[in-house]
């Protein structure tokens, strides 16, 4: 038992302190990992945590119009898009 909850207090923060910096008006260039458009990632929110939760993911960009998360595994460049909003770990 104590070796559950010493695990559990080293693991935790490290879970909760992962964090995407997010830009508005940008997509990403890279290698995707996959491509998401169930309803669950149709939003900024849906599509960064999503992110969030997959350790090979090195970033994402959100279609605004056509509403498509796109998850990348290696990150290139950003380029100008003002239909995307994107995160990168």
């Amino acid at each position: 038992m104590k070796k559950l909850l010493l695990v559990a207090a080293i693991v935790l923060p490290l879970s909760v302190s992962a964090e995407i910096a997010v830009q508005d008006g940008y997509a990403i260039q890279g290698k995707i990992f996959s491509v998401k458009t169930a309803k669950k990632y149709s939003s900024v929110e849906g599509c960064s945590k999503y992110a969030l939760s997959k350790t090979k993911v090195q970033g994402f960009t959100f279609n605004k119009s056509s509403q498509k998360c796109t998850l990348f595994k290696k990150v290139r460049n950003l380029k100008p898009d003002s239909n995307s909003v994107s995160g990168t770990k």
